[in-house]
C-alpha cells in the first residue's frame, strides 16, 4: 500500500512538472535585455555586453545574439547589414544618415569609428566580438543561443562552453555538420511542413535538438504535442502579443522574446480582482504602488470566452470555448506596473491576479 501511495504521488509530481512547462516555457531575451526610451533610443543596446547582464538580472535562462563578419573577417555581434539602426559615430555620437555596411568596414574601422547606440554613456561602447559576448555570458551563467550561419562561430562556441551552448539556424545539412563535433542543443529554423515532417528533419539531426519559427500558426495543440512528446524542444521565436501566450497555453518549451517574462522571483505585490457571468463588458483595472527600474508583471488568469487585456502598453485578446487558465507576464523599466482586464459579453472570468516583481 505504501509502495503504491509513493507511486501515485510520483505521476501526479510528474503530471504536475509537466503542466507547469506547458506554462511555463524557458525564455531567452531576443538580443539580449535590451531596453529603449520613450524617445526611441536605447538605453541598453540590443546584442551589448549590457544586454547581457540585464537578462541575468531580470532572470532570463539565455540570450540570443547574431553573428556576422567584418570586411577583414571577425566575428562580431550585429544584427542588420548595416550600422544604422544601433550605432552612432564615435567622435560626436551624431547618427549615421547614409547606409553603413558591416560587410565594408575592417574590424579597426568598425571598433574605432562606432559605438553602440545609448542613452548611458557608459554603455556608448564599441561592438562586441563573439568571444567578448560569450566571455559575457560566462561571466553571469547565461547560455548563448547563437543565431549564426558561420561554423567558426559554432566551434569558438564549443570550446568555451563545452555542449551547454545553442545552436539556432537552419538547414538541415549545415546542423549536422554541427552534430558532428558537438551535443549542444540544436534548434531548427523552419517556416512550414507538418510534425511528421519536422521530426523526420530532427531525426537527421539526432540528439538534443528541436524546431523554432516565427510561424505562430504552426504551433497547435496538436503540432506542439506532436514534438514534445518524442522529446523535441518547441521554439516559439519572437512572437508578437497575443501569440506568445497562446503558444504557452498549446504547449511551446521554449521562448525566444522581446518582452515576455515569467519570473522565478516572490512578488513585491499582488492585487486580486473576480469578476463572474458577466452579461456586459465589465473592466478590471490594477497598478502597482511603486515606479520600479527594473520590474516584471504577471497576470494569472481562469476564465471563458473572450477578453481583453493591457499589460502595461501591451494589448491581448484572449478567447476560450471552455474555462482554463492562462498565465502572462511582460518586463517593464523605470515605471509602475498597470494591468486592465475587460471582460467581454458573455465572459466568465473567475480570477484575474496581477504581481509585481521587482528586479
Amino acid at each position: 500500500m505504501k509502495k503504491l501511495f509513493t507511486t501515485i504521488i510520483a505521476c501526479l509530481a510528474i503530471l504536475a512538472v509537466e503542466a507547469q512547462i506547458k506554462q511555463s516555457p524557458t525564455l531567452y531575451a531576443h538580443r539580449g535585455c535590451w531596453t529603449m526610451s520613450d524617445s526611441g533610443e536605447f538605453i541598453v543596446p540590443e546584442n551589448s555586453l549590457p544586454a547581457v547582464e540585464m537578462a541575468k538580472k531580470m532572470g532570463y535562462t539565455g540570450i540570443e545574439c547574431d553573428v556576422h563578419y567584418t570586411k577583414d573577417g571577425r566575428m562580431v555581434i550585429l544584427h542588420d547589414a548595416t550600422l544604422n539602426r544601433t550605432m552612432r559615430r564615435a567622435s560626436d555620437y551624431s547618427r549615421l544618415t547614409e547606409p553603413v555596411r558591416l560587410e565594408d568596414l575592417t574590424f579597426e574601422e568598425l571598433r574605432r569609428d562606432y559605438v553602440l547606440e545609448s542613452t548611458n554613456p557608459a554603455w556608448r561602447t564599441p561592438i562586441p566580438t563573439l568571444e567578448e559576448l560569450l566571455t559575457e555570458c560566462k561571466k553571469h551563467g547565461i547560455v548563448p543561443m547563437l543565431h549564426s550561419a558561420l561554423m567558426p562561430s559554432y566551434h569558438v562556441a564549443q570550446q568555451m562552453f563545452g555542449n551547454e551552448w545553442i545552436c539556432f539556424t537552419g538547414g538541415v545539412e549545415h546542423m549536422q555538420k554541427v552534430r558532428e563535433f558537438s551535443d549542444c542543443i540544436i534548434l531548427l529554423s523552419i517556416n512550414d511542413g507538418t510534425a511528421e515532417e519536422n521530426i523526420s528533419r530532427l531525426e537527421q539531426i539526432g540528439g538534443r535538438c528541436g524546431i523554432s519559427t516565427m510561424n505562430y500558426a504552426l504551433y497547435t495543440p496538436e503540432f506542439c504535442e506532436a514534438l514534445t512528446s518524442r522529446g523535441y524542444i518547441v521554439q516559439a521565436s519572437i512572437f508578437p502579443a497575443p501569440h506568445e501566450a497562446i503558444g504557452q497555453r498549446n504547449g511551446i518549451t521554449y521562448q525566444l522574446t522581446d518582452f515576455s517574462i515569467m519570473p522565478k522571483h516572490k512578488p513585491i505585490e499582488k492585487g486580486a480582482g473576480k469578476l463572474v457571468a458577466l452579461t456586459q463588458n465589465v473592466t478590471w483595472t490594477w497598478s502597482g504602488d511603486e515606479k520600479l527600474e527594473r520590474g516584471g508583471v504577471t497576470l494569472e488568469l481562469d476564465f471563458e470566452g473572450e477578453i481583453e487585456i493591457m499589460l502595461n502598453d501591451r494589448k491581448y485578446t484572449l478567447s476560450r470555448e471552455q474555462r482554463g487558465k492562462d498565465t502572462i507576464g511582460g518586463r517593464f523599466f523605470d515605471r509602475a506596473a498597470t494591468v486592465t482586464v475587460t471582460a467581454k459579453q458573455g465572459a466568465t472570468i473567475k480570477k484575474a491576479v496581477a504581481k509585481v516583481y521587482r528586479y
